[in-house]
């Protein structure tokens, strides 16, 4: 229920019990009975003044200052938090990071955090956050905008956008038929040579801590290794192994789904496409979120950014300029997407479990030689 909403219940409540004059107390001794009178009325000036009473209740104002810890690309953002700051006259300062180090930060700055809100990534690296006690619940209202998989369940931060693992293909060298079915088929030795993966990067990260949410510590360490030694080419992040693959470099990158979208959406000759997988860690889609810290010195304006992540505009850009997934009902999906009900995603991940795994992650991605 929205505040308007609840601002109009209340002033009726209050008229209906001005009416029946709003005493709980124990009725007198019945008197001698007196001729009836007319039934109490309610004058429609009496309402409208009710009501707009209500709607005028005070809230806090939307203005000064807030600091954003970004682990969402500049390139990716920067757009839609100017759009913000013009729309509301908030000055936005943002500090871009990868979203793990991010959460690290965060962690090690505690209570004593300038940062009002941590717009990330993965839901590990908000995890990590919410584990340390360091966000704010955010209002129902907000929690409500987005499907209950993007959500934590106890409503520290909020979905903003939907990312897919996949595979990278280059279809001149790679076809459909020898893909595998889930991210271990890669442990292959029909891939020796063949492929592409960012180690350090914070979705692969998550990937792998559901790897070892699912399949335990020993098999996902055993994968690692065994994809390292098939020679594997590493890259710093996703977009170029997408470039690679266009350029006929690498056969097979393991990727967030958006970067080859955006690739064949300035040239839809590339040779490139996305593999979903069917299953498993590797078909897994994880939302992108923000979450308002505890220790924020401008609560009413970090909330309402996350609200403008939620409008029509920012939804739009997420879904035609970076080609996510929309999470909010009625926003239409860019035309290069799939169907995110096609995609074989794990049900009912738990993203707080995940976040226990991300040390174990990293951990076992260093002992494996990455």
């Amino acid at each position: 229920m929205n505040k308007k909403t609840t601002s109009v219940l209340v002033a009726f409540l209050m008229i209906f019990t001005a009416c029946t004059g709003g005493s709980s107390r124990e009725a007198g001794p019945q008197g001698q009975q007196g001729e009836k009178g007319d039934a109490g009325e309610v004058s429609q000036d009496l309402v409208e003044a009710a009501v707009e009473a209500a709607l005028a209740e005070e809230e806090a104002p939307i203005e000064g200052s807030i600091v954003i810890y970004s682990g969402r690309k500049e390139s990716l953002v920067a757009d839609v938090i100017a759009a913000f700051a013009a729309e509301t006259g908030v000055e936005v300062e943002v500090r871009y990071d990868k979203s793990a180090a991010l959460a690290g930060t965060l962690a090690l700055e505690g209570a004593i955090s300038p940062a009002d809100v941590f717009l990330s990534q993965d839901p590990i690296s908000l995890g990590v956050v919410a584990k340390e006690g360091l966000f704010e619940v955010l209002p129902a209202d907000v929690l409500d905008n987005v499907p209950a998989w993007a959500v934590d369940q106890k409503g520290y931060w909020v979905g903003t956008s939907g990312r897919s693992r996949s595979l990278v293909i280059d279809t001149r060298d790679t076809t459909d038929a020898e893909m595998p079915s889930d991210i271990y088929g890669l442990n292959d030795e029909k891939f020796r040579g063949r492929l592409g993966l960012a180690p350090g990067n914070s979705s692969f990260i998550a990937m792998v801590a559901c790897m070892i949410e699912s399949d335990g510590e020993e098999k996902v360490a055993e994968w690692l290794k065994a994809i390292n030694g098939l020679g594997y080419t590493e890259y710093p992040k996703n977009s170029p192994q997408v470039a690679a693959a266009d350029a006929g470099e690498l056969d097979i990158g393991m990727v967030n789904h958006y970067y080859t979208l955006r690739v064949l959406a300035e040239n839809g000759d590339s040779p490139v496409k996305n593999v979903y997988l069917d299953g498993g860690c590797g078909a897994m889609v994880m939302p992108a979120g923000a979450g308002v810290l505890s220790s924020s010195q401008n609560k009413p304006a970090a909330i309402a950014f996350i609200e403008y992540l939620h409008s029509t505009n920012a939804q739009e850009h997420f879904t035609n300029t970076v080609f996510e997934f929309p999470l909010v009902p009625g926003i239409t999906p860019n035309a290069l997407l799939p169907e995110i009900d096609s995609l074989n995603s794990p049900e009912d991940l738990n993203w707080s479990a995940l976040a226990l795994w991300q040390e174990k992650a990293v951990e076992l991605i260093a002992q494996a030689g990455f």
